[in-house]
């Protein structure tokens, strides 16, 4: 389930639809039999930090601040790409927290429209 990175915004709702599909997929006998439990937020959140890609680029970063910087010395580069980093990994925990939410919300929504499809599916040929 790795996905391409997006600038400054590691995961999207697309993200969150992507990893919902896939774990109702994997737990689509649960799901059918009634069994399925919809993960904790905690667990939500661990799930989307294993399988997304949402590493910090500090070589391109780097890159940028050079060339926005061009007489900038080499403490003021790293005093800055630490920043920039700092500020990334606070916008992903952020993320993370919203796609956790976003993917539960999801999968709910998956649930019951399968739930639905499946009752439509009885009445019409049973």
């Amino acid at each position: 389930m790795k996905t391409l990175q997006k600038e400054r915004t590691p995961l999207y709702l697309s993200d969150a639809k992507t990893c919902a599909r896939q774990m109702l997929r994997e737990s689509l006998n649960q799901v059918l039999a009634g069994t399925f439990q919809i993960p904790s937020y905690d667990e939500m959140v661990s799930i989307l930090e294993r399988d997304f890609e949402h590493s910090f680029d500090e070589f391109m970063t780097r890159r940028k601040i050079v060339k926005s910087h061009l007489t900038w010395s080499k403490e003021q580069i790293d005093d800055e790409l630490e920043r920039q980093k700092r500020r990334y990994e606070n916008e992903l925990r952020l993320n993370l927290r919203v796609a956790a939410l976003d993917t539960i919300e999801e999968i709910e929504n998956l649930v019951k429209s399968l739930n639905e499809a499946i009752t439509k599916w009885k009445i019409e040929n049973l």
